[in-house]
């Protein structure tokens, strides 16, 4: 995981994680994915003895798990609680490795079990698929804001924070656009402007969210390139990737 301590030095970020009690925003596209800061955000909370609770509206458990090692992220059932959110039905055939904690077929029995939980970093990826399965913007800022009022009650004592993952298209702009406004840092994955490159993947720009600017922190906006391998994301300073150069 040492390729992303480049990441955390950019951001001012010394042990990797957003600040407790906040929302990080993380948007990205089909060529240029945001979720490669999943195990990012797993591996920085596992550091600080603080567990996971990943929602996934996108991916199996299994999934994950796969990424997680060949990333060098160490985890176990114990560590991270993983939340089917969109299949429905009785999981209890599963073997019990890869069986999800909870499931999302009732919201309100799903906020129940949320704050029953030990403050944790609660990570939303792909939150948008809630528009492809017939809810309205409304509905998902609805959702969105229950967990981040849960994540915020048990930031009163220990260590808690919100990460969302969405897939930025003309289909969740609306979506996307009211989160910025919900946010404490927002992380804009996309494409290089000037085109491809053998070297670089593409970039990300972290600036602060509205609810950071609302609090008046100080928080230095970043631009960085980052590389993706199998086993590693790379992020550097634009022209310094040793590729490029």
């Amino acid at each position: 995981m040492a390729t992303y301590k480049s990441l955390s030095a950019s951001l001012n970020w010394p042990t990797g994680q957003p600040p407790s009690r906040t929302t990080t925003l993380i948007t990205g596209t089909l060529s240029a994915e945001g979720s490669i800061l999943i195990p990012h955000f797993t591996n920085t909370t596992f550091e600080a003895q603080t567990p996971v609770i990943l929602i996934s509206f996108r991916h199996t458990y299994n999934h994950y798990m796969h990424i997680m090692r060949k990333m060098g992220v160490h985890t176990n059932r114990h560590k991270l609680q993983f939340v089917n959110a969109l299949a429905t039905g009785d999981f209890s055939n599963l073997p019990p490795a890869t069986r999800p904690h909870f499931t999302l077929n009732e919201w309100p029995e799903f906020f129940q079990w949320l704050s029953e939980q030990k403050p944790s970093t609660v990570i939303l990826d792909g939150v948008c698929g809630l528009l492809d399965v017939g809810h309205n913007v409304d509905s998902v800022l609805q959702f969105i804001g229950s967990c981040q009022r849960i994540v915020e009650e048990k930031a009163k004592d220990e260590y808690a924070a919100l990460v969302v993952n969405v897939l930025l298209d003309e289909f969740s702009e609306l979506l996307v656009r009211s989160l910025v406004r919900r946010a404490h840092f927002l992380f804009s994955f996309e494409g290089l402007a000037s085109g491809a490159s053998s070297g670089v993947s593409g970039q990300l720009t972290v600036v602060p969210g509205h609810l950071l600017c609302q609090l008046q922190n100080a928080f230095s906006p970043a631009l960085l390139h980052y590389r993706v391998s199998d086993t590693s994301v790379q992020f550097f300073s634009p022209g310094q990737s040793s590729t490029v150069l």
